[in-house]
């Protein structure tokens, strides 16, 4: 048991203060020459493929909040640099970069296994930037391979040609 708890530490030192784009459990995998992020994204990707559904990965990027220049001094640690006054620097955009979106428009799928603590806030902000664009698209979360294919069943019932 220790020397598992030491392991656990030993890594979290080590990732401590570095800034990842790593997702809890996540395992990197290429398909058709594309690098996706996790496992979940391949498959729903090979998914969609299979079922002649046109998608764009992760091409648009929305900015939820515009970034600004605090007009008075604020002190900040960022670990690096000491406390020190941060006045000249700008704060940054709040981006968010959906997994897969229709070329047309009509929905967006976002692949989450686990959630990390930012998405919640962040995902409202995207729906709400959404709502105020007009006509949003439908919005798919799947959480794993079932969800991908009913996910990818809904999408095949939406974008099939109506007869009358």
């Amino acid at each position: 048991m220790a020397s598992r708890n030491k392991r656990h530490r030993s890594r979290t030192v080590q990732n401590a203060g570095t800034r990842s784009t790593r997702v809890r459990n996540a395992r990197k995998k290429q398909v058709d020459g594309i690098n996706f992020r996790s496992l979940l994204e391949a498959f729903c990707y090979q998914k969609l493929k299979e079922n002649g559904i046109q998608s764009e990965y992760e091409t648009k990027k929305y900015v939820l909040f515009e970034g600004i220049h605090y007009e008075n001094s604020r002190y900040e640690d960022n670990g690096k640099t000491g406390y020190k006054d941060k006045k000249t620097h700008k704060v940054r955009d709040i981006t968010y970069t959906p997994d897969f979106i229709d070329p047309k428009g009509k929905w967006i799928i976002e692949c989450k296994g686990y959630a990390n603590e930012r998405f919640p806030l962040k995902w409202k902000m995207f729906m709400k930037l959404l709502n105020e664009q007009g006509d949003p698209p439908v919005l798919f979360v799947p959480r794993n391979q079932k969800q991908v294919l009913e996910t990818v069943s809904r999408i095949i019932e939406m974008t099939a040609p109506t007869v009358l």
